[in-house]
């Protein structure tokens, strides 16, 4: 008697579960909270669509258990399945909008004529630099591995009848070397009011006229000396001792470069 009622029981619920349907209403808004009207929200059992108004309300018919999807362009789908509390109370369904990746942009510098503004943007960024030192002294810095030299045994050598005497031609290189170094400053970096007074320097000792020849202004002029000074390290080696045949070798090396990347037009000799 007990078995049977329990089966009374179980197949009332299941009749009640399964013949509960009407309308689910509700809004779908932004994460930002706004309303999202032309929202589209489908039916998969029914295959029955409906948009959201322009307030961003919807209702469609449904069952309990049935799935709903809600999707809406530049928005991440949704899909909400079909309860009793469904028909009792608004659906609030929030959609998260998709990122958008942006396409990176390219920005070219452009002088403003004002050399004090304009070398800083000319140097690379400051990691740039620091990784292109380290770079320079790894590989200047000697190696660590012993490399094997191909030698014959001691036993089989002559004998050295020098060893143990002083070589008078070496000792007296070793001196004038320790000599000039005392004698000579240690090299530093020069500061801007000392770069500005190294380039009048070089334009007032050495002609011009070769590079403004190309069709280079002042300002063209003056670019191009700090970009020199940075390949060459001018202004840090020759601002205490100015030696103009190798200042004059330097500048036109780094034209040679210069020229590459800067486009000008040398002017036809006249004569």
């Amino acid at each position: 008697m007990n078995t049977a009622r329990f089966f009374l029981l179980l197949l009332f619920f299941s009749v009640r579960l399964f013949s509960q349907s009407g309308y689910v209403i509700g809004s779908i808004t932004n994460e930002n909270g706004d309303k999202l009207p032309g929202a589209s929200i489908y039916n998969v059992r029914t295959d029955q669509f409906v948009i959201s108004d322009k307030t961003g309300n919807f209702s469609i018919a449904a069952k309990t258990l049935d799935e709903l999807r809600v999707a809406r362009q530049g928005y991440e789908r949704k899909n909400l399945a079909v309860t009793e509390a469904s028909f009792t109370k608004s659906v609030e369904v929030q959609l998260v909008t998709i990122p958008v990746e942006i396409e990176a942009l390219s920005l070219t510098f452009r002088p403003t004529g004002n050399l004090k503004k304009d070398v800083p943007r000319l140097n690379p960024p400051p990691k740039v630099m620091a990784l292109n030192g380290e770079m320079n002294s790894y590989m200047r810095t000697p190696l660590t591995e012993v490399i094997p030299r191909a030698t014959a045994p001691s036993a089989f050598k002559q004998p050295d009848f020098s060893a143990g005497q002083m070589d008078l031609v070496k000792l007296a290189g070793a001196i004038g070397r320790l000599i000039k170094k005392a004698g000579s400053s240690p090299k530093t970096t020069a500061n801007y009011g000392e770069t500005q007074a190294f380039y009048s320097s070089i334009k007032a000792a050495i002609d011009m006229n070769y590079y403004t020849r190309y069709g280079m202004d002042e300002y063209d002029v003056d670019v191009f000396l700090a970009y020199a000074d940075r390949a060459y390290d001018l202004a840090k080696n020759y601002r205490n001792n100015f030696n103009k045949a190798a200042i004059e070798s330097r500048l036109k090396e780094a034209f040679a470069e210069y020229i590459k990347t800067h486009h000008f037009n040398k002017k036809s000799e006249e004569g």
